[in-house]
């Protein structure tokens, strides 16, 4: 009996993917563990694997079309079967809780003898929601999905006769297209600069001590992790036991109250060639600098891999954006919803100062606090800073927690 390749759960917060790819086509033979498709979700995109040797005998589910997680999107065909066992298969994955992603036009049950004959309009859920936002009927335009269904192609198709003007022309300009993961991005930093009173606060810190222990720390976690410390694992450590020090800041604004969290998970926001990302840290507060190292390692290998899972990416609760790599003096972050402060760690420069009555060139580094005011208040805010300033430049009493 064929079988069901369906659109997996990645997380516990997954209802829908869209499969941006097929990297097998209809009639392939294909082997356990082989690439099938590449699907999206809001922030990552996933490979998924065949679950054992056969051929890809039916698609269902085309590229570009987004279907509810457990949906139907294409059949494997046994050794031995053929594409003769589909010819009752349906031409529509079915969602989950529904019996077809369609909607059926006011009309009777049974219709009168010269009543008008039922319509149908088949559509994706994708095809659907684009319309809606473009304000445009969907039952005007022609479908070139399975069975004639209206997919997202076709709804841009119609976006661009409907907006074109022909006068206007240019060959230098190109428009590309929102990726799922683009439009969370500006949807989740609208937000935050909407939904949250967001406000910011910002210190100068000598950098001598966390660069000395990174030389100190270098060889021996490599020895025993294979992994190479970085300023930013320190900057992590250090800062998740600053928030320790200060739980408001690992809070969340809810409707009922102000939402004190236990564990420190860090994001650690990270640029990828498609946008901005935010994978976390598990109870970073918990974990030593080799640790949090061997953790940040995997992390970006899975980004480069395009190997997240959206568990990947949920549930951190404070995030660090560090872009010394970058060569910049200052910079502010805007808070990841929904946690109550991020963190935006600028590069280490050697620079003149006043220490002990005398001008010394030391190693100094920026930080910007940037908090929601509606659950941090400046005073707390200014005491978080000043914990973390004293643990940077005296890093022991951060490991000695």
């Amino acid at each position: 009996m064929p079988v069901d390749i369906v659109m997996p759960k990645l997380g516990l917060t997954m209802t829908e993917g869209l499969i941006v790819e097929w990297k097998k086509k209809e009639g392939d033979e294909v082997r356990k563990g082989d690439i099938l498709f590449i699907l999206e979700t809001e922030k990552v995109t996933y490979e998924v694997e065949a679950p054992e040797d056969g051929v890809l005998g039916k698609i269902i589910v085309q590229e570009q079309e987004t279907v509810p997680v457990g949906a139907l999107v294409a059949y494997l065909l046994k050794p031995g079967e053929s594409a003769a066992d589909l010819t009752d298969a349906p031409a529509v994955a079915p969602a989950p809780e529904k019996t077809a992603i369609e909607i059926k036009a006011e009309t009777p049950a049974v219709p009168a003898a010269d009543a008008p004959v039922d319509k149908r309009i088949r559509a994706t859920p994708l095809a659907r929601k684009i319309a809606g936002e473009y304000g445009i009927d969907i039952s005007t335009i022609a479908g070139t999905g399975p069975s004639g269904r209206v997919v997202r192609e076709d709804i841009e198709k119609s976006k661009e006769v409907i907006t074109q003007e022909p006068s206007e022309t240019s060959s230098g300009e190109k428009l590309v297209k929102f990726t799922g993961m683009r439009r969370a991005i500006a949807k989740n930093m609208l937000t935050s600069k909407t939904a949250a009173a967001l406000a910011y606060m910002g210190n100068s810190v000598d950098a001598t001590k966390i660069q000395e222990l990174r030389e100190t720390l270098l060889p021996y976690v490599e020895k025993k992790h294979g992994v190479r410390v970085t300023i930013t694992d320190i900057m992590m450590k250090i800062t998740g036991a600053a928030i320790c020090e200060h739980p408001v800041i690992n809070t969340r604004w809810t409707d009922e109250g102000i939402l004190f969290l236990e564990d420190v998970h860090m994001g650690m926001a990270m640029a990828l060639d498609n946008g901005l990302i935010v994978p976390v840290i598990r109870n970073i507060n918990k974990k030593g600098i080799g640790r949090i190292a061997m953790d940040r390692v995997e992390l970006i290998a899975k980004g480069r891999e395009s190997r997240y899972t959206p568990d990947d990416i949920k549930g951190g609760t404070f995030t660090l954006s560090a872009m010394g790599m970058f060569g910049l003096e200052n910079f502010s972050a805007i808070v990841n919803q929904p946690e109550s402060a991020i963190l935006a760690v600028a590069a280490i420069m050697d620079k003149p100062v006043a220490l002990n009555g005398e001008v010394v060139i030391r190693p100094m580094m920026n930080f910007t606090l940037t908090y929601d005011h509606r659950t941090i208040d400046g005073a707390e805010a200014g005491k978080f800073c000043r914990t973390l300033k004293e643990m940077i430049e005296n890093p022991m009493l951060a490991l000695a927690q």
